[in-house]
């Protein structure tokens, strides 16, 4: 039996809104902003929107999990970003004209948001404190998109593999008999991608790894049992 999502029905009583900044609003706006979005429900493994179409909106994750990827003209395909609830997908499409940079996928049943552009422009206009967040939030993006090239730059695949282990574990791990578990079940095909390794360096480096000691594998489960090792691996 497949599980559903956990439908966000109401923008005022929302746990993500603070961490979502797009959304985190009060009064007037808050109501403005209910009136600008509608809410829209996919299964697992669904697109919700193809790189090179136009922008329709800002697409708001408001549950579930989705991934981003991007391909070559090679077709060469890359993850370049798993989201989770709170998440805006694509911070670009503030911009005039804006085209998606990436295909968006649903990695489990998912709730997405889309925002009319014009109207929640109109909101930003008349809310200063709005913009600053927003400003914040893209700087942030811009940061993370440094760290993101570095990583593949000036890293060995032994050291991006670590690094993103580490990342899936702080941002959807689970604690379970007092280990860190990966809140994600991937395929060896997406970890390479979102490495940027081949699966074949993937799959052997995930076998070192846990002849180290370091994770345990069940399948696609993956339990991180030396962190701290890890990361120093990573930091190298």
């Amino acid at each position: 039996m497949k599980r559903k999502p956990c439908l966000i029905e109401n923008c005022d009583t929302c746990v993500f809104r603070g961490k979502a900044v797009l959304c985190d609003l009060e009064g007037d706006d808050l109501a403005e902003f209910q009136k600008s979005k509608r809410s829209l429900d996919y299964a697992s493994h669904q697109t919700v929107f193809y790189e090179g179409h136009v922008c329709l909106g800002f697409y708001l994750l408001c549950a579930g999990k989705v991934k981003l990827t991007r391909s070559s003209a090679r077709g060469q395909r890359q993850i370049v970003r798993i989201l989770g609830p709170g998440e805006l997908i694509e911070k670009q499409a503030f911009g005039e004209r804006a085209l998606h940079e990436v295909t968006c996928e649903t990695l489990e049943p998912s709730q997405v948001c889309v925002i009319d552009k014009e109207r929640y422009l109109a909101v930003i206009h008349r809310n200063p404190q709005l913009a600053i967040k927003l400003i914040q939030l893209l700087s942030n993006e811009l940061r993370v998109n440094m760290e993101q090239l570095d990583q593949f730059t000036f890293q060995t695949a032994r050291a991006r593999l670590a690094g993103l282990l580490l990342e899936l574990d702080d941002r959807f791990g689970k604690e379970c008999a007092g280990q860190a578990k990966v809140g994600l079940t991937l395929k060896r095909e997406e970890v390479a991608e979102m490495a940027g390794i081949t699966v074949e360096t993937a799959i052997r480096l995930l076998s070192v790894f846990r002849d180290e000691g370091l994770l345990a594998i069940d399948g696609r489960a993956i339990t991180l049992l030396n962190p701290d090792r890890l990361a120093k691996i990573a930091r190298h």
